[in-house]
Order: structure tokens, then C-alpha cells, then sequence
């Protein structure tokens, strides 16, 4: 190649190489030394990974709290069973949950380390350096947020696609991915399953006017039937009915089932208890302050529908005066309860004496401490104004076991063939009744049925067929005996309210068994004599209590019938459903289409709220939903509404919580067994009767830790043992009854203190606290506190009192607690006695429990909480 001349060479000087910029971690080790980038270097891999933890603990809460397994966490099995099922959902939950753990507490030691470095560079860094570190922190925390969080939406969103759940993404409510701080329990506002908004009604109405907090509505939600999981010792509640059965067996067998028990028991320690609870803290909050507003505000299970309805106090007694004011009830002056009770046994003890009545009969139709009938309402709020549906609560009152006992003897007459039984009665009577001449069908529903219907009326017909057929009563009874046994009852229905007593003077009391069969039985003669004096008749007809369903030649035709059974009787009037412009007509919970098929219909209030997966329930109840649920729509649907009612199935179970596995097994298990029903054989027979043969049984409330050991003991000593449902939010907030004065208090333990020394004494007792104490007052003021005949004493405290002189403080008698039934005095008795040591006490007359019991009676006197009992002597 050429080379220029010389005197052409360029002689301009080259520009000198650039200096790159220095990043800052060198800028660190120029200004504070070579530690300083070190230390810089490691509180961003920390940042860095605590931004990464945090994203996965959100995504894994979220899965857990859905009751979904990601596909890296499942498990497979070659064994397709329900039982496999079950083992690997659960083995999946726990590998899930292990995992939630691992990544908290690999987040806890990066933020400890994190602390310490962040200590140590403050210590070498100035404050301008500090700030540019935090800030380029909080950069790569922004971008290792939005990296992860992009992702974990993207595999929850295919797991909510996948179970076809219909709850909304928790990562749809975060608004900002770039988060520049890791938080332990991830960047997600909540993980709590929300759901879809939708067409279904609210399962919170506020009536009242004063707001609740975002917490008191979440608990509200759950349903009143909802179990929060227990907070208290279950020791006082248990272990009086485990006693009561375990000294029916055998010495031995009661000595080796005592200690089990007794040893769970002990054990038992609420403070140390690891089981999840199901309420967050901030819902335990909510649950606290609406307990407070209890005396304020009254929270009501809605008449249908599951919702809950909050009135205030005054609305609710508004809206039950305003029923009371409708002419059908009398306010009485005084509580006639004691009265009642002495005119009921003169009538029995009457005839009794006749012979008309066994002893048998006497003691059945009489309960010898009654409490007086308390009338409390569910609000209807499918209709204007929400007013309310009345209820009479019946029980130990001084006619339930009357009542009972009649209802026995009227459910013969009560058979008829106009009545159904259930929904499922009413589809086969639609298909097998289907005539072409008739193919309108129109629906009937009764006014106020218990409250407006003639039960004299129906009275007299139930003595009329009694007259006709004396084989539908037991040979000593007659029909005049049964007619004058009703209307005394009729005459003698009373109840309270707010304070004030009420009689009712026409229909009768809904709560009442009595009153349901009489109102059948003039429900049935009402319909047969209008269908067979109606120059047109419907096709066919049929009724369950107080709806009915006719089919006709059309709309006319109804509307005639219609206007013929209300000219019979003015007591039952009733009112017409036509089908809707669409042709569709709703009967109970079937939906007759155009077509006379069927599926399955629902209320416009109906919420579909059923017992939440997280209720403290035992498993049989929570996998009944699904299996009702499931069953009703094979049951009812036809074939081309099925698949459709299915996946609303599957929808409501997701909505309530229920893990899809669960779903899927139940719902096989009833369409296998619908479609291959099971065959009655020798075995199964045999099976069947072994199940029904007597057997000592005892039912349980449900508590998440003991129970299912204690029912694996008690079944290995052949003891059945059932359990029932807990404290529900309903027993915790509702309030609709008023409490009985303490001294009206049955099935107690009380204490009755000495005025001159320091003895007291404890007792107890299964009539109200008062007769006992009247008993105790009669032997010490008559001095009569020994028998004659026997020598035994009838009353410690007033022998106590005779022979020191001292006298006894009969004001001042408290109870200490109350238990459900009599046969859970004893060892109530027990504890108090062992634990307080009662000095006037007889330890010859003390309950005898063995000593097998001793170590947890201190949990049962803890559970004491004292009370006057408000007597006057």
C-alpha cells in the first residue's frame, strides 16, 4: 500500500481513551474501603431474596386459603378409591402447608441478616451513600416483585379455570406490582376466598340503620349456623355426660374407659392447643364487638333463605306487637303457668281415676316443672317490610308433653291422599298424573294457615272418624276422652313476650306438634269436599301443609276452583301462583317448565349459603351438603336439566369452601349409588340390624382436638357415640327469648351460705333452684329436717341449723352452674363438693363418682360462675 508523504502525515493528537464510569459498589471501596461493596452486595441479595419469599408465601396462602394444591405439590396414586382421595388431598395440604412454613422461615432469617448488615453499613456509610443504597434496594425489590407476582397470577388464574371456582383472583386487587418493601405475609391485601359478584341476594341485611365494621360483616357472612372454633375448656361440658354413660358398664370396663378419658382431659390445655383457628384475628375482633352490640341490636336467622337480618331492639318488638295486634290474641294479667299446671293434672288425675287413662298415659302427658311457652319471630324478608313469622318455643312447657302425646294419636288421621311427603313425592305425582285434557298447572298457597284455620272445626272432625274407626285409638281411650284433651289444650294456649303474657284466641300456635296435625286434617277436609262438590274439578290435586297444586284446563278453570274453595270455610282462604310468562311455574323447591320437566328451584332470596368448609363441624355434616345437594338433583331434575344443576352444585359447594377433590368424590359416590342403587341381601340386613340393636349411646358436642379420641375410646368399651354441632355464631348473637328469672333455674348445683360461721353448703337439684330451697326452708322452720320413720336426714342445712343454732342465709343462695339434662348433676356435684369443700355438706349423701374422676374436677369448679339466685325468704 502507498504511504502518503511526508508532508501530508496527519499531525493531529488522538483523543485519549474514556474512563468508565465507576459503578457504586466501587465508588463504595474508593471512598469507605474495600468492606463497605461487600456488605452493599449482601443486603441486596437479601432484599432480593425476602421480595422473592414473599411473593411465594402470598401465592402458597392464597392456594391454601382456596383449598387449591399446585401442580408442583400433588400427589398420584394408582389406587382410585374415596378413601385414597382423601389421604393424598390431605397429604398434598400438609406438604403445602410444610412448604409455607419453609419459605417463612427462610424470610424471617433474611430479614434478621438483613438487620445486621444494614446495622453494620450504617456504622461505615454517610448519609447521602445510605439513601442511594435504600433506593437501589428498593429498585430490584420493585423488579423481583413484578417478576414473581406476573407469574404466581398467571398459575392461580389456571387454577381458578381449572375448578371452575367462582371467586375473583386475589392478585386482581393488588393494584401496584412494583412493591419496594417484602412484608412476611406477602404482598397480597388478603388471600381470603372472595366471591364472583353476582345475582343472589345478600347474605347480610341491615335493618337497623346503624352500620358494622368491615369485620363484623366478613363473621355475619359465615351464617349464623357457622361454628366458630372453641375457645374454652370442653373438660365441664364432657365429662358429665361421658360419666353418666360410663357407669352403665361393667366395673372394669367403666374403671379402663374412665381413665382414657379422664387422661385425654387432662392433657387438654386451651393455651397450648395447635389447631388452626377459623377465624382471622381481625374477624375474632369483629365477633367480640358484635357480642357487645347484642343489648342494642338483634341479629335473626331470615325466615328462608339462610340470610342474616339485624334489627335493632325496638324494630323487633315493633314488628311482634304489630302481629300481636291483629285480633287473633287476648293479653292475660298474671303468668298462668302455676294454675295451668294444677288444673291440667286435677283433669288427668280425673280420669285417671275413671280408668279412662293408664298410669302409663298420666305420667306421659304431664311435665312436672315446666317453664311457661315464649313466642319469638323470623323475619320475612321476601316480603314487604320484613315482617315477622311467629314461633312458640314449646319446650318443657306445661302442655308439651300433651300436645306430644295427641299428635301421636292424630298423625293416623292426618294421612290422607292428598298429602305429600316431600319434593320427590310431588315429581312422580306430576309425571304419573299427566293428562293431556288437563296440562295447565297453578299453585295454591293458604293465609296464615296455623293462625287463621278452625281447630275446634277440626276437633270435631277428628272425633268423628275416631267414632267411626275406635281401632285407630288404644282400648281405654275414647274419642270424647281425646276431644276433651284437645280443647283444653285449645283453650289453654298461652305464651310470653317481652314480659307480658298472651293467650291465643283463634288458630293456633306455630311450634306446637299438636296444632300441625289438626291444621292437616282441615286442610285435607277443606280440599276433598271442594273437589267433590266442584261442578269442574281439577285434573288431579295435591298439597304439602299449606301449598297446593291443582292441574287444569287452563287459567279460567283456576281461577274457578279458586273462587269455590274460598266460599267453603272463611277460616282458610286461599291465594293463586299462575305460571310466569315464560311459562315456568314454581312449586316447593321444583321448577315445572312448559315442557312438565323439572329441575330444581331456588327463592329469589335464597343465598346459597350452607355450612362453611371452615365451620369447627365435624366432617359427616360438612359432606352431607354435598350429598343433599347432589341428591336433590338427581332426585328432582329431569335429564335435560341435570348436567346444568350439577355444575350449580359444584359452583355452591366452591362458594361454601369445599375442597374440589371433596366435591368430586361425594358427587361420584351419589351418582354411582343413584344409578346402581344398592340390593337388600341377607348381609346388609343383617348389618342393618346390628346397627338398630340397643346399645348405650352418647352424643357429643364437637371440639376439633378430643373428639375423636374420646370416640375412639368410648367405641372400643361399645359405647355409640354421635356428635353435635358446637357453639354456633347463632347461639353467640342471638337473643330472642327473655331469660327466665335464676330462681326458676332446673338441673342447677347451688350454694347456700351460714350467717354465724363460715360453712356453706352445695347441692343440687333437677326442679327450679326455688322448690328445693322452699324444701330446705320448710324442714328448718318446722325442725323437722330428720325423718321420724327412717332417721335420715332430709336437709343438711337445716339440720345444720337446728343443732348449732346458727341460722342460715336463704337470701344469699347462689348457683353456681346448670347443666342440660338431670343425668349430668353427679359429678357436677361431684367437683363442687371436692373442690370447695363444703362444710355443712353430708359425706354419706355426697354423689357417689369414682376417684378415677379427681384429676380434672378442678377444670369442671373453675367452669363455676356464680350467680343469686334471687329468692326471697
Amino acid at each position: 500500500m502507498d504511504q502518503p508523504p511526508n508532508d501530508e502525515v496527519s499531525t493531529t493528537t488522538p483523543h485519549p481513551t474514556p474512563h468508565p464510569t465507576p459503578s457504586f459498589n466501587d465508588t463504595l471501596n474508593l471512598l469507605f474501603g474495600p468492606e463497605a461493596p461487600n456488605l452493599a452486595k449482601k443486603s441486596s441479595s437479601l432484599i432480593e431474596k425476602m421480595a422473592t419469599y414473599s411473593c411465594h408465601i402470598s401465592f402458597l396462602r392464597a392456594c391454601r386459603d382456596h383449598s387449591y394444591i399446585p401442580k408442583g405439590l400433588r400427589l398420584s396414586t394408582p389406587v382410585r378409591s374415596k378413601r385414597a382421595s382423601e389421604v393424598l388431598n390431605k397429604a398434598s395440604t400438609l406438604i403445602l402447608t410444610e412448604r409455607l412454613n419453609y419459605y417463612r422461615q427462610q424470610f424471617a432469617q433474611c430479614k434478621k441478616d438483613y438487620v445486621i448488615t444494614t446495622l453494620h453499613l450504617d456504622l461505615i456509610l454517610n448519609a447521602e451513600y445510605r439513601q442511594k443504597l435504600l433506593q437501589l434496594n428498593a429498585q430490584k425489590s420493585c423488579f423481583t416483585h413484578r417478576q414473581h407476582l406476573t407469574t404466581h397470577k398467571k398459575k392461580f388464574d389456571k387454577l381458578l379455570l381449572e375448578q371452575k371456582a367462582p371467586f375473583l383472583s386475589p392478585y386482581d386487587q393488588l393494584l401496584d406490582y412494583n412493591l419496594p418493601t417484602p412484608t412476611f405475609h406477602g404482598p397480597l391485601p388478603t388471600t381470603t376466598p372472595t366471591a364472583k359478584l353476582n345475582s343472589s341476594p345478600k347474605t347480610v341485611i341491615n335493618l337497623s340503620g346503624q352500620p358494622l365494621s368491615l369485620p363484623e360483616t366478613e363473621v355475619l357472612s359465615l351464617g349464623l349456623k357457622f361454628v366458630p372454633k372453641p375457645t374454652h375448656d370442653p373438660t365441664p361440658d364432657l365429662a358429665p355426660r361421658i360419666q353418666h354413660v360410663t357407669k352403665q358398664l361393667g366395673d372394669g370396663m367403666e374403671a379402663s374407659a374412665t381413665h382414657q378419658v379422664v387422661s385425654v382431659l387432662t392433657e387438654y390445655d386451651r393455651r397450648q392447643d395447635t389447631t388452626a383457628d377459623n377465624l382471622t384475628p381481625r374477624q375474632r375482633q369483629g365477633l367480640k364487638t358484635l357480642t357487645a352490640k347484642k343489648k342494642s341490636l338483634r341479629f335473626l336467622p331470615a325466615d328462608k333463605g339462610n340470610a342474616t337480618v339485624i334489627l335493632t331492639n325496638e324494630q323487633y318488638i315493633d314488628k311482634v306487637n304489630t302481629h300481636l295486634a291483629s285480633g287473633a290474641y287476648s293479653r292475660l294479667d298474671s303468668n298462668p303457668t302455676d294454675s295451668l299446671t294444677r288444673k291440667l293434672y286435677t283433669l288427668l288425675k280425673a280420669f285417671r281415676d275413671k280408668g279412662k287413662l293408664t298410669p302409663a298415659q298420666f305420667k306421659e302427658m304431664r311435665n312436672l316443672h315446666p317453664r311457661y311457652p315464649q313466642l319469638y319471630g323470623k323475619p320475612k324478608i321476601h316480603k314487604p317490610d320484613a315482617p315477622i313469622r311467629p314461633i312458640v318455643s314449646f319446650y318443657n312447657t306445661p302442655l308439651e308433653a300433651l300436645h306430644r302425646v295427641l299428635a301421636h294419636y292424630l298423625k293416623p288421621l292426618a294421612q290422607n291422599p292428598l298429602r305429600l311427603k316431600n319434593s320427590s313425592a310431588f315429581k312422580l305425582h306430576l309425571h304419573s298424573s299427566a293428562h293431556p285434557d288437563y296440562p295447565y298447572y297453578a299453585s295454591l298457597d293458604i293465609k296464615a294457615l296455623y293462625t287463621s284455620c278452625d281447630m275446634r272445626a277440626a276437633t270435631k272432625t277428628a272425633i268423628l272418624n275416631y267414632q267411626q274407626d275406635p281401632s285407630l285409638l288404644p282400648s281405654n281411650l275414647t274419642a270424647e276422652t281425646i276431644g276433651s284433651l284437645i280443647n283444653f289444650c285449645l283453650d289453654n294456649s298461652y305464651f310470653e313476650f317481652n314480659g307480658d303474657f298472651y293467650s291465643q284466641d283463634t288458630g293456633g300456635t306455630m311450634g306446637s306438634p299438636l296444632i300441625v296435625e289438626l291444621a292437616e286434617i282441615r286442610t285435607a277436609e277443606t280440599e276433598q269436599h271442594a273437589i267433590s262438590t266442584s261442578p269442574t274439578p281439577p285434573g288431579s290435586y295435591r298439597h304439602f301443609v299449606d301449598d297446593g297444586i291443582g292441574s287444569f284446563t287452563n287459567r279460567q278453570h283456576a281461577d274457578t276452583f279458586l273462587a269455590h274453595i274460598n266460599s267453603l270455610n272463611p277460616d282458610l282462604q286461599y291465594t293463586i301462583e299462575h305460571p310466569s310468562s315464560s311459562g315456568n311455574l314454581p312449586y316447593l323447591d321444583v321448577l315445572i317448565h312448559p315442557d312438565k320437566s323439572t329441575s330444581v328451584y331456588r327463592k329469589p332470596t335464597h343465598t346459597n349459603l350452607y355450612v362453611k368448609y371452615t365451620s369447627c363441624t365435624t366432617n359427616a355434616s360438612k359432606n352431607s351438603v354435598i350429598r343433599s345437594l347432589t341428591r336433590r338433583a338427581y332426585d328432582l331434575c329431569s335429564p335435560q336439566h341435570l348436567d346444568a344443576e350439577l355444575q350449580t352444585v359444584r359452583g355452591i359447594c366452591s362458594l361454601n369452601g369445599f375442597p374440589p377433590l371433596r366435591i368430586d368424590s361425594i358427587m361420584t359416590e351419589v351418582r354411582r349409588k343413584f344409578l346402581n342403587p344398592p340390593q337388600l341381601t341377607l348381609a346388609s340386613f343383617n348389618r342393618q340390624l346390628q346397627a338398630t340393636a340397643p346399645s348405650l349411646t352418647l352424643s357429643l358436642p364437637f371440639h376439633p382436638t378430643v373428639s375423636k379420641p374420646i370416640k375412639r375410646i368410648l367405641q372400643q368399651h361399645d359405647v355409640k357415640v354421635t356428635h353435635s354441632t358446637g357453639i354456633t355464631l347463632q347461639n353467640l348473637l342471638t337473643k330472642t327469648k327473655t331469660t327466665p328469672p335464676p330462681h326458676l333455674t332446673p338441673n342447677a348445683i347451688y350454694e347456700t351460705p351460714c350467717k354465724d360461721c363460715n360453712g356453706f353448703y352445695d347441692g343440687q337439684t333437677y326442679r327450679p333452684v326455688t322448690k328445693r330451697m322452699e324444701e330446705h326452708e320448710r324442714c328448718y322452720r318446722l325442725n323437722n329436717a330428720t325423718d321420724e320413720d327412717t332417721g335420715n336426714i332430709k336437709s343438711a342445712l337445716a339440720h345444720h341449723g337446728r343443732t348449732s343454732g346458727h341460722n342460715i342465709d336463704w337470701n344469699e343462695t347462689s348457683i353456681l352452674t346448670s347443666t342440660r339434662t338431670r343425668a349430668h348433676l353427679d359429678l357436677t356435684e361431684h367437683a363442687a363438693i371436692q373442690v370447695r369443700k363444703p362444710t355443712i355438706n353430708r359425706v354419706d349423701r355426697a354423689p357417689k363418682c369414682s376417684q378415677l374422676w379427681d384429676p380434672i374436677l378442678p377444670k369442671i369448679a373453675a367452669s363455676f360462675k356464680p350467680r343469686p339466685a334471687g329468692m326471697t325468704f
